[in-house]
C-alpha cells in the first residue's frame, strides 16, 4: 500500500482569534470570552469547529460559568462552572454544545518545553487518570488561583520589551502543574476510600486504550482480545456489560471519527483517506461510510 502522509491535525494558527487572543511565539495561546458581547456570531466563532478535529497541542478549559458539552475521542464530557479540562495531542475532539451563558478561559501550548518534568511519577499517574477521565473539579480557591495564574500570563505576553517571556510562561505554567499534581493526591487518597474497580470496567478501559493506539491497522475484536489474552466472546460482554454497547460498534466508530476529521480538513483525497485507514480499495470505504453517515464520504467533506 502506498504511503500516505499523517493528518494535519488542527494547530494554534487555526484557532479563531477574538480580541481576548494572545499568541506568543505561534507557540503558546491565551484565550478567553469574558469581556466578548453575547452576539451569536462572536460566540460561534469563539468556540471550536463543529465537525471533528485532531489537536496537535495540548489545551487546558477552564469553564467559570455555564457549560459546554465535548465529544473526546468517542467520549462525552460536559464541562461546568468551576471545572477544568485537559485536550491532549492527537485526541479527536468535537464541541457539540455551547451554553449561551458559558464563560471559559483557555491555555494552549505546542511545545511541550512549558510542562517539563513530564517523565515523573507524578505526570505518569496524571496520564494515567486523563485516559479515563479529562475533567478536574476545582475547588473555588483552586480555580481562583488557576485564573490568576492565567492573568499573570496575559500581563507578560502584552507586556513590552520582556526579554525572559518563554522562561516566565513556563514558571507560570509550572505552577499549574504542580497545584495539578497536588489535586491528583487528594483524589487519589479519596479513591482509595472507595469501591475498587470491577473488573469489567478494567477490561474496558484497556480495550478503549488499545483501540485508540492501533485502531487505524486493526478492526478485528479478535486482534484485541488477543492483546489482552481473553476470548473474542469474553471481551464483548464485558465492554457491552459496561458500556451498553458491543466492542465492534466502540472500533467502527473510532474509525469513522479519524474518517471525518480527515475528510474536513481538506487535506486529502478520498482515495488518500482510504488509504490511511487501510481500507481494502476506495469502495469498501465509501460503502463503510455511507452505510453509517448515510452519505458518502465525498459528499460529508464538500458539506
Amino acid at each position: 500500500m502506498k504511503e500516505s502522509p499523517a493528518l494535519q491535525p488542527m494547530n494554534l494558527t487555526m484557532v479563531p482569534a477574538t480580541e481576548r487572543t494572545l499568541v506568543f511565539a505561534n507557540e503558546f495561546m491565551l484565550c478567553d470570552n469574558f469581556e466578548l458581547t453575547t452576539d451569536a456570531n462572536i460566540k460561534q466563532q469563539f468556540i471550536a469547529p463543529l465537525h471533528p478535529f485532531k489537536m496537535s497541542f495540548t489545551l487546558l478549559i477552564c469553564c467559570t460559568q455555564g457549560e459546554m458539552l465535548v465529544r473526546l475521542n468517542l467520549r462525552e464530557y460536559r464541562l461546568m462552572a468551576g471545572m477544568a479540562m485537559v485536550v491532549l495531542p492527537n485526541d479527536i475532539g468535537e464541541c457539540l454544545a455551547f451554553g449561551p451563558d458559558c464563560q471559559v478561559a483557555l491555555i494552549a501550548y505546542s511545545d511541550e518545553s512549558y510542562t517539563s518534568n513530564k517523565h515523573s511519577a507524578h505526570s505518569l499517574l496524571f496520564l494515567k487518570y486523563l485516559t479515563k477521565q479529562r475533567l478536574l473539579p476545582l475547588a473555588p480557591e483552586e480555580m481562583q488561583e488557576t485564573l490568576s495564574v492565567y492573568e499573570r500570563m496575559r500581563q507578560k505576553i502584552k507586556q513590552p520589551d520582556l526579554g525572559f517571556t518563554r522562561e516566565i510562561l513556563r514558571s507560570y505554567m509550572q505552577v499549574l502543574v504542580y497545584n495539578g499534581y497536588q489535586w491528583l493526591t487528594q483524589y487519589t487518597q479519596k479513591q482509595k476510600d472507595q469501591k475498587p474497580e470491577s473488573r469489567p470496567q478494567e477490561l474496558f478501559e484497556r480495550f478503549l486504550a488499545l483501540v485508540q493506539k492501533h485502531y487505524t491497522e486493526e478492526r478485528s475484536i479478535r486482534f484485541y482480545a488477543d492483546k489482552l489474552c481473553l476470548t473474542p466472546k469474553y471481551l464483548s460482554n464485558a465492554v457491552h456489560r459496561v458500556s451498553g454497547r458491543h466492542a465492534g460498534e466502540w472500533i467502527k466508530d473510532y474509525v469513522l471519527l479519524e474518517a471525518k476529521a480527515l475528510l474536513k480538513s481538506r487535506q486529502y483525497t478520498v482515495q488518500q483517506v482510504s488509504e490511511m485507514l487501510n481500507f481494502p480499495n476506495t469502495s469498501f470505504f465509501g460503502k463503510f461510510f455511507k452505510k453509517a453517515m448515510g452519505c458518502t464520504p465525498r459528499t460529508y467533506m464538500l458539506e
